[in-house]
């Protein structure tokens, strides 16, 4: 599948299923996915967004990289939480013809009907055909209205022998009614080789995971630290700063600790790769209020 932005314009995302390898591939990301194993992602959409971009030189620097890796999630499956193969294909690979039926490429009894569950009580459909060179030529259109804003949407499917071969969709938004929408988008139906990343590219989502939570470190506490300031107790400053850094923890590999120095809290953590320990420390003040500033 190919996605423009306009009818003759560049794509600005690609995807290929093989499905005797079982796997796919999404330039959108990018990834690669893998039927059994996993997810290589290497957009950093899940796990990154919180990093800028030279803590992600950094974080590939910690593994000997000069750039960003594939990262592997094994059990992972696109962006969706799921170890099956097929609800990542339902839901994501075959978007643009969602109107066929995804269990097989045989083409709907009844295509006039295959795009209802898509339209609302009022949209007006209009199913043609044409036969050229042994192949049909289905083609839906319709518009979808929401009160708001409308879509208007035109699809084709070619079929030859009963088997789908190629298909496209357009979809446009009506301009000044808060919809910018331009989609373009081919398919065809033939043999895919999709190749994963090479191995030398490639690290586990626990060894990156460990690499950004060190290069974002200095990051993380300063914000952490922020948003204690203002307490105005010094019971309700330490419970609330165990409270953070628990829920900070959780799914990271570099952990950020707590102890009580007079008055107030340090919250800390150490860079297993550079083996220095950061630091900040909030306080009450006298009138009270909490303050926080780097100490190491």
């Amino acid at each position: 599948m190919r996605l423009r932005t306009a009818p003759e314009g560049d794509p600005v995302q690609v995807q290929r299923l093989d499905a005797r390898a079982g796997r796919v591939s999404d330039s959108g990301w990018p990834a690669v996915t893998v039927r059994g194993l996993g997810t290589y992602d290497r957009s950093g959409f899940v796990l990154d967004a919180r990093l800028r971009k030279a803590q992600i030189t950094e974080a590939a620097g910690y593994l000997g990289l000069r750039k960003r890796p594939w990262v592997l999630a094994r059990g992972q499956f696109g962006v969706i939480a799921s170890r099956s193969f097929r609800q990542f294909l339902r839901m994501d690979l075959l978007a643009p013809d969602r109107f066929v039926d995804l269990d097989s490429t045989m083409v709907p009894a009844q295509p006039q009907r295959c795009a209802s569950h898509l339209l609302s009580a009022s949209a007006k459909a209009r199913v043609d055909s044409t036969q050229a060179d042994g192949m049909t030529t289905w083609s839906l259109s319709y518009r979808i209205d929401d009160g708001i804003s409308v879509v208007r949407v035109a699809s084709t499917v070619v079929v030859r022998d009963g088997l789908i071969v190629s298909g496209s969709a357009i979809l446009r938004g009506q301009r000044g009614a808060g919809v910018d929408l331009d989609n373009f988008a081919q398919w065809t139906y033939a043999p895919q080789r999709v190749r994963v990343p090479a191995q030398r590219r490639v690290v586990s989502q626990k060894r990156w995971i460990r690499a950004t939570d060190s290069a974002a470190l200095v990051t993380d506490l300063r914000y952490l630290s922020g948003s204690l300031e203002g307490r105005q107790t010094l019971p309700g400053l330490r419970s609330a700063a165990r409270q953070q850094v628990r829920l900070a923890n959780r799914g990271h590999e570099v952990l950020l600790r707590v102890r009580n120095v007079p008055g107030g809290v340090v919250l800390y953590g150490r860079n297993p790769y550079t083996e220095r320990t950061v630091a900040f420390q909030i306080v009450l003040q006298p009138e009270p209020t909490a303050v926080s500033r780097r100490i190491s």
